[in-house]
């Protein structure tokens, strides 16, 4: 099930949640709340380990890296969800814009800062979700069945 990101935004998104399974930037749900690092630290501690890996070992291409058995077995029976900063960053959302709405069971509004930290909930106990296509968590909060985001702007 896709879902549109619209709005006060540069690129309007059509966002497809099916292949985030196998996405990297994927979290356990379970280990949200554990997390103390950001994305963002994240992405470049790993980039950088990499980048010292190529140095001292040099370049290996492995384009498709098949997933482990402990992949394919997190992906059967765990609950996941993606950080929703990164499509925030790609849909580029306008100088005028302000808040971001989530249309669900109920509509969630939140400023910009306040959506770059929310998580979109795209399976449980490995499965699809039945009531999506995602579920947005927030602050101890899960807005069920969202199917629409919307940038919103003042002007």
């Amino acid at each position: 099930m896709i879902f549109p990101l619209d709005g006060a935004v540069r690129h309007a998104l059509t966002i497809d949640p099916t292949v985030w399974i196998f996405d990297e930037r994927k979290r356990n749900v379970e280990a949200l709340d554990s997390e103390l690092e950001s994305d963002q630290d994240a992405y470049y501690a790993k980039m950088g380990k990499a980048w010292d890996e190529g140095l001292t070992q040099g370049a290996r291409i492995d384009h498709n890296k098949p997933m482990s058995r402990a992949d394919k077995d997190a992906a059967l029976r765990d609950s996941f969800a993606m950080p929703f900063a990164p499509f925030l960053q790609n849909a580029e959302p306008l100088t005028t814009a302000t808040h971001v709405s989530f249309y669900g069971e109920t509509t969630l509004t939140l400023s910009l800062a306040e959506a770059r930290t929310v998580y979109l909930q795209f399976s449980k106990d490995g499965k699809v979700l039945d009531d999506g296509p995602v579920y947005v968590l927030y602050d101890n909060q899960c807005i069920r069945s969202v199917d629409h985001i919307v940038v919103r702007s003042n002007g």
